[in-house]
């Protein structure tokens, strides 16, 4: 397992503010969702919120504790040589053993370094939802782009079919097909609207603006041909992954406070000074032979120690604090074991989608689209049924719309792995290639 970077660098990485050039965004318009996202998720902005509270947690932990200011007055004066006690003033602050305000302060900069680590996880999370809804609403769009045109292909179909059962040279079935299957892809087109009405409002609500109306923009699914290395991938999820570093941090911690709790055996110190107002003599003995200073007040200083004798409860919070280190750890195993899983899954489907999506571009779809042709053209001249000629239609058009499933599948592979691994993927925006004979498809 690679080693991790040091301390310093991942904790500039946590603090510094994460923008949309962190991601791959594959048009501009994906590139607008994520920078609103970023700016007004609530989610985002919770997680923000509750590291700035994180935050203000270390001044208070290396912070002395508060000095006491007391006041006594005497309801029945003691009497002293000097004159009588009246009241007093007392102030006395409490000083911790030394190291223990220091390992307060670094165990709070760990915890708030790991929230700055989950306001990134939090928000390469949701890019990744971001961008697997938008592809899925391109796929959508796709899909009625290409059931609209499979309506027009049919329409003229359906004019050819009528003029042929007009002059007697075709039968009335042939009619009655092509009509049933208007009547389908017209149910298609409401199923894959209120699919994209879905998407949509998912993407809405991930900008942070519920409730409010989305227009898309046609997404444009082409092919973007990516060279990685999965080994490399896999280092960048174990070593650099938010939800890694978050843990890592919590491990520190915990450690950091399993070393402040064995310092509760050491004593902390009180020093104090206190102030007696004394009154002067007025007895018989005082009046008439005043003492030497008499009614001088009194000044004290105090130096005080606490007794740690109560070695359960030390005990107790050393083996609290190591149990917890211990059980983050064990969660720092699983999540990147989880992380691997991810990352591995995500680049089978890239690979799956990638070599699929090719064969459909260069070798099906050009096929389907011959045997189209081939079949409008025998058909017309009688020599071949129309059913056959339907079938034809609907073969070309069935692997037209797996291609842009295809398409869309492997961009959600792209955000999957960049997710998993917690960087850009792929690291710099390449041009979405495509030819021009895909324009056709």
């Amino acid at each position: 397992m690679a080693a991790s970077p040091p301390a310093s660098e991942t904790e500039s990485a946590a603090e510094s503010p994460i923008t949309v050039d962190q991601f791959h965004s594959a048009d501009f318009q994906l590139r607008r969702l994520m920078v609103i996202m970023l700016a007004e998720n609530p989610a985002i902005r919770q997680a923000q919120a509750r590291y700035r509270s994180g935050l203000q947690r270390v001044p208070q932990a290396v912070s002395l504790p508060d000095p006491q200011l007391s006041y006594r007055y005497f309801v029945r004066s003691p009497e002293t040589r000097v004159g009588p006690q009246d009241q007093a003033l007392d102030l006395n602050q409490a000083i911790p053993w030394a190291g223990k305000r220091r390992l307060q302060g670094e165990r709070a900069e760990e915890f708030a370094g790991s929230l700055a680590w989950r306001v990134r996880d939090i928000q390469r999370r949701l890019v990744a939802e971001l961008k697997t809804n938008y592809f899925h609403a391109g796929y959508i769009q796709e899909a009625l782009t290409i059931n609209r045109e499979e309506v027009e292909l049919l329409s003229r179909f359906e004019e050819i079919a009528l003029t042929r059962y007009a002059t007697g040279e075709g039968i009335q079935q042939s009619v009655i097909k092509v009509q049933t299957e208007l009547t389908r892809l017209a149910d298609r087109e409401i199923s894959l609207q209120r699919q994209l009405d879905i998407f949509t409002r998912r993407l809405a609500e991930l900008l942070g603006r519920p409730g409010s109306e989305l227009f898309l923009d046609t997404v444009a699914l082409s092919f973007l041909a990516v060279q990685f290395d999965t080994g490399q991938l896999e280092e960048r999820a174990l070593v650099g992954h938010p939800r890694v570093q978050e843990i890592k941090r919590l491990v520190k911690a915990d450690e950091l406070w399993a070393r402040r709790q064995n310092l509760e055996s050491r004593p902390d110190f009180r020093v104090g000074l206190s102030y007696i107002d004394v009154g002067r003599r007025d007895d018989t003995a005082g009046t008439l032979n005043p003492p030497e200073e008499n009614g001088k007040d009194s000044v004290s200083l105090l130096v005080g120690i606490n007794l740690p004798i109560f070695r359960k409860r030390i005990r107790a919070g050393i083996a609290e604090a190591r149990e917890s280190a211990s059980s983050n750890q064990q969660a720092l195993d699983s999540v990147q074991d989880q992380l691997l899983y991810l990352v591995q899954e995500a680049v089978l489907r890239l690979e799956s989608t990638g070599e699929q999506s090719r064969i459909y571009r260069d070798v099906l779809i050009p096929q389907a689209h011959e045997s189209l042709a081939s079949a409008e053209a025998a058909y017309t001249t009688n020599k071949l049924d129309f059913l056959d000629l339907l079938d034809a239609e609907r073969i070309l058009f069935q692997v037209r719309l797996t291609y842009k499933r295809l398409l869309a599948d492997y961009w959600i592979a792209l955000a999957d792995i960049e997710q998993a691994t917690g960087t850009a993927f792929p690291e710099a925006d390449l041009p979405a290639t495509h030819s021009g004979a895909e324009e056709d498809l």
